[in-house]
């Protein structure tokens, strides 16, 4: 059954809330388990939940699936071990960037020249970048938030890879193999990248089983949705989730961002929303397809 815009609409914000309070969450696991290990329990558990939708999975849909999933796990790897080292707030702003770095990767694929307005947008963005990660006088740029733009870089290339194929593959079996393929190149690779911990606790099953399941829900109810609201509309609503990221990090670990961060924080949200903007518009080849995970 279809959804009505409001019904659609409604679900996104709340979408953008849990995607939102997941830096959160992923920053409170990231204690008792290390970051590829917690990848790799996350995604495989979420490709155990999403299992019937591997039914029907064809040939032709493996390659480009292959490919999209590849740049979603290298999304996650960054911004999974950048929140090891950086706030999730800081972390939120960060992956943000992915939207207008869309039409950089689309420049660098395509050769196809972005819209003026687009081009403001990324200059929006790396000025509020600047503005949210600069270090202090002597110190050293934050690591995590280095981390974390190799993350926005990854989901944005995924994210033109996704426009590219979408024709091609059931949106069903990409969610299925993205989240398949996550969880066993995190498995395979944690001996390689850290030392890994593998903490239990109570506390700890909830957060990673609401991790995998919010994958799952998350994204299938997305599809869903933009079945009735266009990505113009998605986009704006998805803008919400740095300011929900900011919230539920300010209510559990107490985290305050200073007013330059902020700035800088409200000027990434502004080039996420700029071409989006009546008037102001880009065309639709350059507009946003998706919001960044979380």
């Amino acid at each position: 059954m279809a959804l009505t815009r409001r019904q659609a609409i409604v679900g996104l914000v709340v979408v953008s809330a849990v995607w939102g309070a997941s830096f959160t969450i992923i920053k409170e696991a990231l204690g008792p388990l290390s970051p590829m290990a917690l990848l790799a329990v996350r995604f495989l558990l979420a490709a155990a939940i999403a299992l019937p939708a591997f039914r029907g999975l064809s040939r032709r849909e493996l390659g480009p699936g292959l490919l999209i999933g590849l740049l979603f796990w290298l999304g996650f790897v960054f911004q999974t071990m950048g929140l090891a080292h950086t706030t999730p707030s800081r972390s939120a702003f960060v992956t943000g960037l992915s939207t207008p770095l869309v039409p950089v990767v689309m420049l660098l694929v395509y050769r196809r020249r972005p819209a003026l307005v687009t081009v403001a947008g990324v200059g929006l963005a790396m000025a509020g970048l600047w503005l949210l990660t600069r270090p202090e006088p002597g110190a050293a740029v934050n690591r995590g938030d280095l981390l974390t733009l190799g993350c926005a870089v990854a989901f944005a290339g995924q994210m033109v890879a996704v426009g590219h194929f979408a024709r091609r593959v059931e949106p069903r079996h990409l969610l299925a193999v993205q989240l398949l393929l996550t969880g066993v190149l995190s498995l395979a690779t944690a001996p390689l990248l850290e030392t890994p911990r593998w903490g239990a606790s109570p506390a700890l099953a909830l957060a990673v089983l609401f991790l995998a399941v919010s994958a799952v829900t998350t994204f299938g109810f997305q599809l869903r949705a933009q079945q009735t609201v266009s990505p113009a509309q998605t986009a704006l609503v998805f803008a919400l989730e740095p300011a929900f990221a900011a919230l539920t990090s300010f209510l559990v670990l107490g985290e305050r961002l200073g007013a330059t961060q902020w700035l800088g924080g409200g000027l990434i949200v502004l080039a996420m929303l700029l071409p989006e903007l009546p008037g102001l518009r880009a065309p639709r080849d350059a507009s946003v397809r998706a919001a960044p995970p979380a």
